[in-house]
């Protein structure tokens, strides 16, 4: 079981998008007038870098919209002896760089960001010694937020109100009211949460008991999907597509989800893969991308999740108009239909030649609220002989 959940983990890596002014928000620090998202800068279309730091080397690791006009990023500086994380924050017309907020109480890696509006910012990190450091942002001011009173550091947190806050923490889930934290039990592994609302929230991993677990085809582990039930006041299990590979049966064979994309109460995407332990034998079938749909009353199984050249991509955002946005540069529009999104290259100026291959890679990416347009934090790698780059950017793209 070890060893398969270490070749899962491995694949869900592979899936994955392939300054001083304490707690003035961005009142002080580096400024830099970068094009505006969604402004008459920004090309429909395409991924267009919005703001680009040219003198650093690292990634921007995670990216929140409050707003059109307030929009949050958190980063790190690599190839230095003590990299500190540090936040970005775009309001309409500059992007300005500041350390992490005092209220944090000290350094994090791990950096990120949620937001309901821009008096509800959320920022996580995981702290030295272990556990998290959460603050919020007021509107006004950063606010410390005491960790949820159980072991571990939050996984996954999603911002709905200032008082409506659920988070994964040490295998249970935690809901902030305002003033406290409440723990709740899950009926299975959780490892990504998401909703569309308050009331309407998901939690997804895997479950090692129950329907298609053992028996002939010795699946170790099934697809969990928990909805939170408010009412009862606690998290239930939902029936999901049991996986079996089959015979003869690889060592170890297992089925998880890794992430949740709510769209509404009737649309919610869940992906994940179905694997075994390789280790174990020098052959086996191939792995098989798992991608679930919710409909509002039961989840079904994509049939094209192993082909189709947007849903074999786990979904990351959607557009508020039945677009979707999926790993690597792909937009499945609210008719099926799938393009490529491309991206404007840096142009050769500076450290950059006009020889060298650039990539454009994302480790997290939101929708801007009130618009389609979407805005993603990550960094630009410039292969190049004798000076390779990693530059932390940000990008806005309007399909």
């Amino acid at each position: 079981m070890k060893a398969y959940r270490a070749v899962v983990s491995a694949i869900a890596g592979v899936l994955l998008l392939a300054g001083c002014g304490g707690d003035g928000g961005g009142s002080a620090g580096d400024a830099d007038r970068s094009r505006a998202p969604g402004g008459t800068g920004s090309a429909k279309g395409s991924w267009k870098i919005v703001h680009i730091d040219k003198r650093g080397s690292g990634t921007v690791e995670a990216v929140t919209a409050a707003a059109d006009d307030d929009i949050w990023a958190a980063g790190t500086d690599q190839g230095v002896a003590r990299p500190d994380p540090y936040l970005l924050r775009y309001d309409g017309t500059t992007w300005r760089r500041t350390p992490l907020p005092a209220a944090l109480g000290g350094r994090v890696s791990q950096p990120r960001l949620d937001a309901s509006g821009p008096d509800n910012v959320w920022l996580h990190g995981v702290a030295p010694a272990g556990g998290s450091r959460i603050a919020r942002w007021d509107g006004t001011r950063w606010r410390a937020v005491p960790k949820p009173p159980v072991e571990g550091a939050v996984g996954s947190l999603r911002a709905f109100a200032p008082d409506d806050v659920w988070a994964l923490v040490g295998g249970r889930a935690a809901h902030w009211d305002g003033a406290r934290w409440t723990v709740t039990s899950l009926p299975a592994v959780a490892s990504r949460l998401d909703g569309s609302s308050g009331d309407h929230v998901w939690a997804v991993g895997y479950r090692d008991s129950g329907p298609g677990v053992g028996g002939a085809g010795g699946e170790q582990t099934q697809p969990a999907a928990m909805r939170w039930d408010a009412r009862a006041r606690a998290w239930k299990l939902t029936p999901t597509p049991a996986f079996r590979f089959p015979d003869p049966v690889p060592p170890e064979p297992g089925a998880s989800l890794d992430g949740v994309l709510a769209v509404s109460r009737d649309e919610v995407w869940a992906y994940g893969v179905h694997s075994f332990d390789h280790g174990e034998t020098p052959t086996g079938p191939a792995t098989e991308r798992v991608l679930l749909r919710w409909d509002g009353a039961r989840w079904r199984q994509e049939p094209d999740a192993d082909t189709d050249p947007c849903l074999s991509r786990p979904p990351v955002a959607h557009d508020g108009a039945g677009g979707l946005l999926l790993e690597r540069h792909r937009f499945r529009t609210a008719d099926g239909s799938c393009r490529k999104v491309p991206w404007q290259r840096l142009p050769a100026t500076g450290a950059v030649t006009s020889g060298g291959k650039q990539q454009l890679w994302f480790e997290g990416v939101a929708r801007v609220p009130g618009t389609k347009r979407f805005v993603g934090g990550g960094k630009v790698y410039v292969m190049q002989s004798g000076n390779p780059l990693v530059l932390p950017v940000v990008a806005v793209f309007e399909p």
